[in-house]
Formats: structure tokens, sequence, C-alpha cells
């Protein structure tokens, strides 16, 4: 066909040699495109018809599924007829797809068969002519076969919910309705309904993927058409201009020079020459590579010597391509300025009317766009370098982007949080005071700072630090959030650690002087308040220098430790046991109700800690000294409560 053309047009030449022919030969050309191009529309209109009326019927489908599964559902528990006449009815629209299907797939096509089933299907009278219309044209192609697949596929799957319904309807109607055998019948009912369900989507996603081809398809079509035309008319264009502009040629080069570089002051442009020469250039050319025009007459500019040599291979691609289509694609290079230093460019260059030494070539400045993407790629390293999470949203706090830094410490990905950070910044918070305040400040587009409590994904607990900057426009207009989260759980265990061994002894884990004095003071203000009592004990082991000095101070270690498990043990949760050093202990005994207690609660402790005791293989037995102080009979303050509690020990361990 194409030698056919060829042939036809090399006669077409021969017989219009005038001018005026090559005119009419030019607008019976583009006639010939117009008609091309209508008829293609026509197509690809005929086709998209068909494309929707599948669709639309696979939706008709699909709904009628759904009603039918839903109404056989609802028989299975209400066992009402209506409801299973209800399921037969939806079943109709299934059957008559089939039938069209079953009709389509003839050979040849039963055209009137394939037309009732469709109408069955609920489908329009309107649209059958145009899916037989597409089904006979495109039912060899991949994405229709794919579709017919499925679509028999959904028919056998379908067959068997109607077989499913037969066996319902038998179980009520003749077995009894069964409660266990109806619940196994509406498990395969369901589970049906997802088969059917997941048929219907890849249908429906095989129709738009086929439909998509079919777009790219007719547009390629359409587009190389154009093309063919289009070059076609530009020979016979390019034959005329040749004629009618041969005397004009030098006067067009001069103003076509004049024009493009005395009017543009934004892209650089110049008249160029294979060799290198430049004639002429714009302001905005030489100001860009900081050239004067005197070293533009003197000859001092040359395209070649101010080009890198890295980039001769892809100039020689360039200048290939404008000896053979007249111009040349974009692309990038740099250029060596006067003071040396290399300018990144966009350039593009066509030859002038024709010439194949002379043209034009246009650049543009990338300096500021490459600065631009520099930033922008150091920005985007930092963001994802960042050992802190960043989470960045709009002024709604819906999710813009979060980095790897954020999954790693919470767990959560983009998708895990559905694009919405209100949730992740409302939860965690000390009370709602602490979560409105927040709010405020972000409604107002302010900054805030403060720490959460938040559940991660794995399910723990994490303390964060959370930081919300704001991100302005040039016109002080909010357009971002920059939320900030560090991990602090190392730092709080660290703080924890240090406030505990801070009012803890090291050796026995039990509160020391420090911790027991704030205690004590507390107590007081309590029982002031309430006008209760409490009590201090005051306790010194007997006989345990001569542990340490006959086993050594491990064992002497050991002892005080088990005496402080042994105290533990014997007083209330409530109660304060404290180490003050040595082999000397006190316990707070707070909110008493009567002394009683104490009378009973002394020879307690005074047994419980002279039990032996067997560590490293010695059995130890020690005694103790116990001291009593009464709040308020001995004393209103810490001060002389203890006095008193030592005194009382001490004029113990002096009667022993």
């Amino acid at each position: 066909m194409g030698t056919q053309f060829a042939r036809t047009f090399a006669r077409l030449r021969q017989r219009t040699r005038s001018t005026v022919a090559k005119v009419l030969l030019i607008i019976s050309m583009f006639v010939g495109i117009c008609i091309a191009l209508v008829a293609l529309v026509y197509i690809q209109g005929n086709i998209f018809d068909g494309v929707r009326t599948y669709v639309r019927g696979e939706g008709l489908w699909a709904k009628a599924q759904k009603d039918a599964v839903l109404y056989l559902t609802h028989y299975s528990y209400t066992q009402n007829d209506v409801d299973f006449q209800r399921y037969r009815a939806a079943t109709s629209v299934m059957e008559g797809d089939h039938r069209a299907r079953q009709a389509l797939l003839t050979t040849p096509i039963d055209e009137q068969a394939a037309k009732l089933g469709f109408i069955q299907g609920l489908n329009d009278e309107r649209d059958t002519d145009s899916m037989i219309w597409f089904f006979r044209h495109f039912q060899s192609n991949h994405y229709m076969q794919q579709a017919i697949q499925l679509w028999g596929l959904a028919d056998q799957r379908f067959a068997f919910v109607v077989q499913l319904a037969e066996n319902m309807r038998i179980e009520i109607n003749q077995l009894g309705a069964r409660p266990e055998v109806l619940a196994q019948y509406r498990q395969q009912l369901i589970d049906a309904n997802e088969e059917l369900l997941s048929l219907e989507i890849e249908f429906s996603a095989v129709l738009s993927e086929g439909a998509r081809w079919v777009k790219q398809m007719t547009w390629l079509i359409s587009l190389g058409a154009l093309l063919l035309f289009i070059s076609i008319g530009i020979f016979a264009s390019r034959q005329i201009i040749r004629n009618i502009a041969r005397s004009e040629r030098l006067l067009q080069i001069s103003e076509s020079r004049f024009t493009s570089l005395k009017n543009s002051d934004t892209i650089g442009i110049i008249s160029w020459q294979l060799d290198g020469t430049i004639h002429d250039a714009n302001d905005h050319f030489l100001q860009m590579l900081n050239f004067d025009r005197a070293d533009l007459t003197s000859g001092l500019i040359n395209w070649r010597s101010i080009t890198p040599p890295e980039y001769e291979t892809r100039d020689a691609i360039a200048i290939a391509e404008l000896e053979q289509f007249g111009r040349c694609q974009q692309y990038e290079k740099q250029l060596i300025s006067k003071n040396g230093v290399l300018v990144p460019v966009m350039l593009a260059a066509s030859f002038l009317n024709g010439s194949k030494h002379e043209g034009v070539a246009y650049f543009m400045d990338l300096t500021a766009s490459k600065q631009a993407e520099d930033k922008l790629r150091l920005a985007a390293t930092v963001f994802n370098a960042s050992t802190d999470g960043i989470m960045i949203t709009d002024p709604l706090l819906s999710i813009i982007s979060i980095n790897q830094a954020f999954t790693h410490v919470t767990g959560f990905t983009q998708q895990d949080l559905h694009g919405d950070a209100n949730d992740f910044l409302n939860d965690g918070h000390n009370n709602d005071d602490a979560r409105q305040a927040m709010r405020n400040l972000l409604q107002q587009g302010e900054q805030w700072q403060g720490e959460l409590l938040k559940t991660v994904k794995s399910g723990d607990l994490l303390p964060l630090s959370v930081r919300i900057n704001t991100v302005r426009n040039e016109h002080d207009r909010l357009t971002h959030f920059v939320i900030v989260i560090t991990d602090i759980a190392e730092r709080k265990a660290e703080e924890e650690y240090l406030r505990h061994i801070a009012h803890h002894d090291a050796l026995t884990n039990l509160p020391n002087r420090v911790l027991f004095h704030t205690k004590l003071e507390q107590a007081i203000v309590h029982a002031q308040r309430t006008q209760s009592i409490f009590a201090v004990l005051f306790l010194d082991l007997d006989n345990f220098k001569p542990v340490n000095d006959s086993f050594g101070h491990d064992v002497g270690d050991k002892l005080l430790q088990e005496v402080a498990m042994r105290l533990r043990s014997s007083t209330r949760h409530m109660d304060t046991t404290t180490r003050l050093g040595g082999d000397e202990f006190v316990i707070l005994l707070e909110r008493l109700a009567n002394t009683h207690n104490i009378a009973q609660l002394v020879p307690k402790i005074t047994q419980t800690i002279c039990e032996p005791y067997t560590i490293n293989g010695h059995q130890i037995h020690i005694g103790v000294s116990v001291g009593l102080a009464l709040y308020p009979e001995n004393g209103t303050d810490a001060k002389s409560l203890i006095n008193h509690a030592d005194q009382a020990m001490y004029s113990m361990k002096k009667n022993q």
C-alpha cells in the first residue's frame, strides 16, 4: 500500500508542477486528514460506547447478584416464601446475561437472542447494538477474551448459588429447616458472594484496562496518520516556499536574525555557524556568560571554544539531528563563562531556511533551577537521614509525607495513620487541658512543643518529645506543619533511675534517709489534718559487727539484704521501711487506728529478724533493739520523733 501511495504521489508531482497545483494538493491532503480523523473519532466513539455499555451491564449484574444473595440470606432466616420469590426475580438479570453470552459465542452470532438476553439483563434496548458490535469486533482481543472468561466463571459460580438456593428451599420446606444446616448454607452463600465480588472487580478492571489500551492504540493510529500527512504537507510546502521565497531568502534571514536577537530578554539567542562562529547574540546571552558586545564583535566568543570537551559528543548528536531534521531536540549542557565559571544551560537549535551550515540557537540559564534542585535534594537527604521522626502535613493536618525515622520510632506508616495526623497528636496528653492548649495553638498557626505518651504500633507506651513548627509562604500564610518527634524513652528511664537512686539505699533498695524524712513530713501534715496517729520504729541490729568480723563484709551485706526483705514482708504496703545506714533501720507506720496494732507489730518484727539466717553456708543469729515514738504523744515534728525513737532504742539495748 505504501509503494502504491508513493507511485501515485510521484505521478501527481509530475502533473502539478505549478505552484497553484501544489497548493491545491496540500489542500486536498488536509481535507483527507480531516476525513480520516473524523472516521477515527467515529470508530473511537463506538469503541468507548461499547465499553460503557459493558461496564453498565456489569454494574446491573453485580447489583442483581447482591440483591439475590441478600434475599436468599433473608429467606434462610425468615423462611418467608416472599423473600425466595424476590431472590428468583433478581436472578432474572443473571439468566438474561448468561443467554446473551451464549448467543454471542455461537457461530455466527445469534443477534436476536443476544439482544433479548441483554434486555432481560435490564440493559437499555438502545445499547444492545453497541454491545453486539463491540463483541463482534473485539472478541479475539486479549482483554475481551479475559472478560469473557471472567463472565463465564461468574455464571458458573452463580449457578452454584442457584443450586444452593434450591437446597435451602428443600431444607426449609421438606427437611424441617435445621439451624445447623441453614447456617452452613449461609456460610457457603457468603463464600460464594465474596468470590463473585472478586470476579466482578476483576471484570471491571479488565474492561478498564482494555479501554485504556483501545484509547492508546486509537491515539497512536491517529497521531501516526496525522504525522504522516503533516510530513507530506511539510515536504510539499517546502517545495512551494522554495519557489516563492528564493528571491527573499537573504532578507528573511536578516530579519529573522534581527527579530530573534533583539526582542528576547528572557532567553539567550545566538546566530551561529557549524565552525563555531557566532555572528550575533542578544544581550541576555552575553550577560549570562559575563561577556560584552566588544567580545562578540572581536570574535572572542566561539560556541565550540566555550563548550567543555565532555559535551562535544552530545553536540555532535545535535548536529546530526540538525542535518537530518533541520532542528535538534533540546538538551542540557554547560558553557564556560568569561571568568571560567561553568554555566548550566538548556539549548535547542535549528538551521535557518534550509541552510546546512548556519542557524539559530536558544539558551535558557539553568543556574537557578539547578540550585533549587540541589536545595531540594539536600532537604530530601536531611529529611530521610534524620534520626528524629518527621511528619509534614498541610494546615488541616492531612499528612503529606513522613520519613523512615518516624516509622522506625512509632512503627506507623502513612497508610497506618490513614493520612491524618489529628489522631496521632490528640492522643497521649497528660490531660484534656494540655490537649486543648495544643489545639488552640495549632488553630492559631502557632508553634507547639511538649511531650506525649504514645501507644505505638507494637502496643508499647513510648514517651515522645514532640515539636510542631509552622511553615509560611511569602505572604505569611500558613502552608504546612512540620512535626518532629524524638524517642525520649532512654532519657526518661535514666531520669527515673537517677530519681530512684537519689531516694533509695543502694544495698537494700529500701528508701534512704532523704525519702524517709519526706515521707515523715507528709505523715505529720496528714495526721494534723485528720487528727490521726502514726508511729516511728527505730531498729538497730544486735551482734551485727561480729558477723562482718567473722565472715566478711560480703556476708554482712547479704545479711542486711535479708533483714530488709523480712522487714518489708512484716509491714503493710503503706508503711515506709528505711535503712538509715550501717545496721540501723527505721519504720514509719502511718494511719494507725490505735496503738493496739503497734503492740502486736513490734514483737512480730523482733521475732522475724531474730530467726536464724543461712548465708553462704553459714548459720547466723542476730538480735534487734527497737525504739518506738508515737505522734503526737512523743513529738509533733520530725526531729523530736526520731530522737525519741532513737533514745528508746538505746534504752532497750542498754537494758538487754
